[in-house]
């Protein structure tokens, strides 16, 4: 006897058909064509392997009646069971652009990401196992199904825009999804605002607000591409992020797209050195803002210049140097500021940790980066004892993560807690767990060297699969460590 789901249609029984030996065909067949009889389609309403460039679409859904009239209202992407589909959420979002669709759902039969389009942002709305699609089945099929379909096609041909914003808005409410409750107060709310309420977001912000500096005494563990893609992913969760960089070597600035030469000196602008000398200069005075607007990505950066390695005595003979940061820093808009100082213990990193009110300490599994920690604790607790307030270490991010070396990577982890264990105040430093780990990869260091945040790579038509595939991989670590931050502090 079959029994009922909670809405009450048939349970998904078709949903247990595939194994992970299964080929991307037999979801396409076995998963994929009941999943939209069930939602009300009929085989009129959708087309397959729809032909798109040089690739092909894998199902495009959209009434009959409404062909000439609408964009689709779902894209569906099907990929393997062996293949996870996080690495593959990228190219719907490509084919959900070209298209115009207003939804997405991409699937290797086992796991379900259901997106959606506003304007040419996609969103993830929720991820579903085929246990918890089963038991949020009544939600997912109002979504998806025909009866809704034809609403919103209806609504489209009256008033396209305003529609779409009121469908989405619904959407974001009934999942409690904060990701397009941000999209949408980013795009509109800005605008009809008043400037009382501004100033409260202001003061908000203000109170929760936290200045890190990302430090490790070792050079060459991933500490600016880590920086630059960490508040990247902070960005994107709707977050105002300031990046400071205040290292000659300019490495921050440049992996944004900024030339200190031809964007700054010959530009006649002012860097992190009329900051830090002129006590004239404010801080709106050196703030760039850099945009990528296929991706809706905004970072603020103050940046650097190779003049900084020659201001050493400058600053060393300045009254009160050490606090020259933090008094240009005491009035601001931004809920996280980073600052990426240079891998040594000098006066810029003096003036970066007097300024900071918590370190994030990028490390990787290896000997050399591993024994640097205890300089940094050491150098921690020396600079704090001159604050107001204490400057923890917020955590351990482990970067440049070789996933092939299992037993060196658990022996090297082993060494890293006992550093921690035996150093004075390491015993509250945590390691960030395994989720925020930022993989070896090739194209994590090739973003910065093409001057944009790995977010960016989606965009990126040079790059192959593979190295998409790859640049998602590292993206999801990026974004669970933005999340992990943000419950941390």
């Amino acid at each position: 006897m079959r029994t009922n789901s909670s809405d009450g249609s048939p349970k998904l029984e078709f949903l247990k058909s595939i194994t992970p030996q299964s080929s991307e065909s037999e979801v396409e067949h076995k998963i994929i064509v009941p999943l939209l009889q069930w939602l009300g389609y009929g085989s009129a309403d959708w087309r397959s392997q729809v032909s798109f460039g040089n690739s092909k679409l894998d199902f495009l859904v959209y009434p009959e009646e409404f062909k000439l009239h609408c964009p689709p209202f779902l894209v569906i992407e099907v990929k393997a069971p062996n293949k996870s589909i996080n690495q593959n959420g990228w190219q719907i979002n490509r084919y959900m652009r070209k298209v115009g669709a207003m939804l997405g759902l991409l699937t290797n039969g086992s796991s379900f990401q259901l997106l959606c389009r506003h304007q040419d942002q996609i969103v993830t709305i929720a991820d579903y196992s085929t246990t918890e699609l089963v038991k949020d089945s009544r939600l997912f099929r109002s979504l998806l199904c025909k009866s809704t379909c034809l609403k919103v096609c209806n609504a489209i041909l009256h008033n396209q825009q305003r529609i779409n914003q009121k469908f989405l808005t619904l959407v974001a409410e009934a999942f409690d999804n904060q990701s397009i409750h941000c999209l949408f107060k980013e795009r509109h709310l800005e605008q009809h605002a008043s400037i009382l309420q501004e100033e409260s977001n202001v003061i908000q912000r203000r109170k929760e607000a936290m200045i890190i500096t990302v430090f490790n005494n070792k050079g060459g563990v991933g500490k600016t591409t880590l920086t630059i893609n960490l508040a990247a992913s902070l960005a994107k969760l709707g977050k105002r992020v300031l990046l400071i960089d205040i290292d000659a070597q300019a490495n921050l600035t440049t992996g944004l797209g900024i030339d200190p030469l031809n964007d700054v000196e010959l530009a006649r602008k002012k860097d992190i050195t009329h900051l830090l000398i002129d006590p004239r200069i404010k801080l709106e005075d050196v703030i760039y803002t850099k945009r990528w607007s296929q991706n809706d990505l905004q970072l603020d950066i103050i940046p650097s210049h190779i003049r900084l390695s020659r201001m050493e005595s400058d600053l060393t003979r300045m009254v009160d140097s050490d606090r020259v940061l933090v008094k240009k820093l005491k009035n601001h808009s931004y809920d996280f500021i980073f600052i990426d100082p240079p891998p040594s213990f000098g006066k810029v990193n003096s003036i970066s940790l007097m300024a900071s009110n918590g370190i994030l300490v990028p490390t990787q599994l290896s000997s050399y980066p591993i024994r640097a920690l205890e300089y940094v604790l050491t150098q921690a607790q020396d600079v704090g004892a001159y604050k107001d307030d204490p400057l923890p270490i917020l955590g351990v991010a482990i970067s440049m993560y070789d996933q092939r070396s299992n037993s060196f990577n658990l022996s090297m982890l082993e060494k890293l807690k006992d550093i921690l264990e035996k150093t004075d105040g390491g015993k509250q430093v945590n390691i960030f767990p395994e989720k925020t780990w930022i993989p070896r990869l090739n194209i994590v260091s090739q973003c910065p060297e093409k001057g944009y945040p790995i977010q960016e790579a989606e965009f990126d038509d040079h790059l192959s699969t593979q190295e998409r595939e790859a640049a998602q991989k590292a993206l999801e670590r990026y974004d669970h460590l933005a999340a992990h931050l943000i419950d941390s502090i």
